[in-house]
């Protein structure tokens, strides 16, 4: 397996390559201007899959393009309606800015299980950021945490639809789940859960 880090856009957003014996997992494709293509034919590995883990424009971008090539999208239920009812107005009242359509080809929720290119993932509600935001906790080991928690920091709550107390509650899930985890965040560096236990000022 390897895990490739690809930071993207005007709001350096990470976007997570996972590829396995010639498929690729994406997770939060920032941009559709040929980069991750790119990135994936360099690679030889195919795109099978998308995972989505809040619908920020600055997050999702490139999944229309990854869809026409043939991936699977991954979405929460949550934050899937709420594209579709604001004609996929990606800012969800971010900015004024909107994003290709894109068909869900799974709507997840909390404790759903995927098995994916040969690896587990498991699906964590943590709303606050945007209403329907998931972390993927892949093999029991690492967390892909969108911008619900970043190292020594969390996402913001000040757009519309955020909810500061939500993201409180969702912090503490994340933060009571057992045993060490590898951090991998929607924006700026991995860290570790025990790290941001110990440090993060949002620990609390």
């Amino acid at each position: 397996m390897e895990l490739h880090t690809l930071t993207l856009g005007d709001y350096a957003t990470n976007t997570y390559v996972i590829a396995e014996n010639g498929s690729a997992i994406i997770i939060d494709p920032a941009i559709d201007n040929g980069i991750i293509e790119d990135f994936l034919i360099k690679h030889n590995v195919r795109a099978e899959t998308v995972l989505i883990t809040h619908a920020h424009f600055d997050h999702i971008c490139g999944v229309a393009a990854l869809e026409r090539a043939g991936a699977e999208i991954y979405i929460s239920y949550t934050d899937y309606e709420l594209l579709k009812q604001h004609d996929f107005n990606i800012d969800l009242g971010f900015f004024a800015r909107r994003v290709e359509a894109f068909n869900a080809y799974r709507l997840v929720s909390e404790g759903v299980e995927l098995a994916l290119c040969n690896h587990t993932f498991k699906v964590v509600e943590t709303p606050g950021h945007t209403p329907g935001g998931v972390c993927y906790v892949m093999d029991g080991k690492c967390i892909f945490s969108g911008d619900t928690l970043f190292n020594l920091s969390v996402g913001r709550t000040d757009f519309p639809f955020c909810s500061n107390s939500r993201l409180k509650q969702s912090l503490k899930k994340l933060f009571s789940l057992d045993g060490e985890y590898t951090v991998y965040p929607g924006h700026g560096n991995s860290t570790t859960l025990n790290y941001e236990r110990k440090y993060n000022p949002y620990a609390t």
